[in-house]
């Protein structure tokens, strides 16, 4: 009879590619890996893994498990979905991660939110720039992510993202900035302004920068830092400029400290994503803190409603 733990290793295994990287995924010993799976592997009187000094690949026997486990596991996720009652559970948590900006300025209200109806519950953040939250997400690591960013398409297959909200990046200066008195500007208006931007190489910089050589402008590069909170307080005491979302400057635009003007046309927008492994179903938890999440982006609603068909 096949046992769900075993499945679990096995699963582990598949997706990390070998046992090493399941046992440490597992927080488990490399040797455990082994033997779990040589019990499975007898048990069933098949070979699952063909092993090599790069990893594992599934044989064709090993292939038709996975298939059945991830139905399996589709299925456990199901019932618990459809029985488990979150508000009963005594003890429980989430883990989530989130890139710098929603981490900082949306993330903590979101997890109060969660908490104020589920105060049994822990919710679990990192903060981590889009790679290592994709990394995390795939590797288990966390239950779900949440981007500011983008994605590459060859990524993993089994990355699967939602676009909660499209967010408009605006202009932001301090009172000492000319343009501190304008209700709006033109993408044009950035021509030699000089700026405060993220670190070179950052995923947010490499953005702005091809965005803005799409319209043959060449960013001023005034000051570079490697977080938002130096960069608000560099714009608010110079004559420098910076493009952030606005809810990373609600609190300074409401004290008078930043001005924030919105850029004709739109032309500077990112994406707010969910993104999770496809090949691991929302646990209870997880549907609980989406459904609560859904108040703010009613999306959500659909996508819980599609996984629990």
């Amino acid at each position: 009879m096949l046992d769900l733990y075993k499945l679990q290793i096995f699963s582990a295994v598949v997706q990390a590619g070998s046992f090493s990287a399941a046992a440490e995924r597992l927080y488990i010993t490399q040797s455990a890996v082994s033997q779990h799976i040589k019990e499975l592997e007898l048990g069933l009187g098949r070979p699952l893994f063909q092993r090599g000094w790069r990893g594992v690949k599934l044989t064709p026997h090993g292939e038709i498990l996975n298939r059945y486990t991830i139905e399996i596991f589709e299925l456990v996720a199901k019932a618990e979905n459809a029985l488990v009652d979150v508000n009963q559970l005594t003890s429980g948590r989430i883990s989530i991660g989130a890139t710098p900006g929603i981490a900082i300025y949306l993330a903590p209200d979101w997890v109060q939110h969660f908490r104020s109806h589920y105060s049994q519950l822990t919710v679990v953040l990192q903060t981590g720039v889009t790679p290592q939250i994709v990394s995390d997400v795939l590797s288990q690591r966390l239950d779900i992510g949440f981007i500011e960013g983008e994605l590459d398409d060859h990524i993993s297959p089994h990355l699967s993202s939602l676009v909660l909200e499209e967010i408009e990046q605006q202009v932001v200066v301090g009172f000492k900035h000319p343009f501190w008195e304008h209700a709006t500007v033109d993408i044009e208006d950035l021509r030699d302004q000089s700026l405060i931007v993220r670190e070179a190489n950052s995923q947010s910089r490499v953005w702005l920068e091809q965005n803005l050589h799409r319209h043959d402008i060449e960013p001023v590069i005034g000051a570079e830092f490697d977080n938002l909170e130096s960069m608000k307080r560099a714009v608010s005491l110079g004559r420098c400029l910076a493009v952030l979302p606005p809810y990373v400057v609600q609190t300074e635009v409401e004290q008078h400290l930043l001005h924030m003007i919105p850029i004709t046309g739109k032309p500077l927008t990112r994406s707010l994503k969910l993104i999770w492994d496809s090949n691991v179903p929302f646990t209870p938890i997880t549907h609980a803190f989406l459904t609560e999440l859904g108040h703010s982006f009613p999306v959500l609603n659909g996508l819980l409603e599609r996984i629990s068909d």
